[in-house]
């Protein structure tokens, strides 16, 4: 599949500075949509913030987002691998808005930030969001022919599913 193919006026690019106030809402959306099973307290504004320094800075840390048109349809922050590996990235964060679900935007975005940090991954999902997990699976399945490993994480600060997962370099 290539990018786009599904969603032909899909833009997707690494995040520009003027792009963080809407990443900043976004994440908003995305920590509320989790709430349920992401507990979490809310500032004196209602918000539940989310820090995005290290993104803006772009060395270590990468911001993606999708856009259809003029509107943002998704985002994808990546981070250095440190849940299961030491080495690698890290599927930080990951989200698509409601309106732009089941239409590919998710795959496509999802391949193309994959794609450009080629090496070793590892993506996790909440042990409650199923939907996620399933999503993931079929996709990483797609992406590496079934060449992965999943493992739980019991303990510590996050705990859910995680794919291990290696992405060759582009020839």
């Amino acid at each position: 599949m290539q990018d786009g193919h599904l969603c032909p006026s899909l833009e997707l690019r690494k995040a520009l500075p003027h792009d963080f106030p809407a990443l900043q809402q976004m994440l908003e959306l995305y920590q509320y949509e989790l709430s349920d099973i992401w507990p979490q307290e809310t500032d004196a504004q209602a918000r539940f913030g989310y820090d995005l320094q290290y993104h803006r800075q772009g060395e270590r840390f990468h911001a993606y987002v999708a856009l259809h048109g003029s509107q943002y349809a998704g985002f994808a922050l990546v981070a250095p691998a440190w849940l299961t590996r030491s080495e690698g990235f890290w599927m930080e964060q990951f989200f698509v808005l409601k309106r732009f679900r089941r239409q590919g935007v998710g795959s496509v975005l999802a391949r193309h930030v994959i794609h450009h940090h080629p090496g070793a991954w590892e993506v996790g999902q909440l042990r409650g969001n199923t939907a996620a997990q399933a999503f993931w699976r079929e996709l990483i399945s797609a992406l590496t022919a079934c060449s992965f490993v999943e493992v739980e994480v019991l303990e510590g600060g996050w705990q859910g599913v995680v794919q291990q997962f290696h992405v060759p370099a582009a020839a």
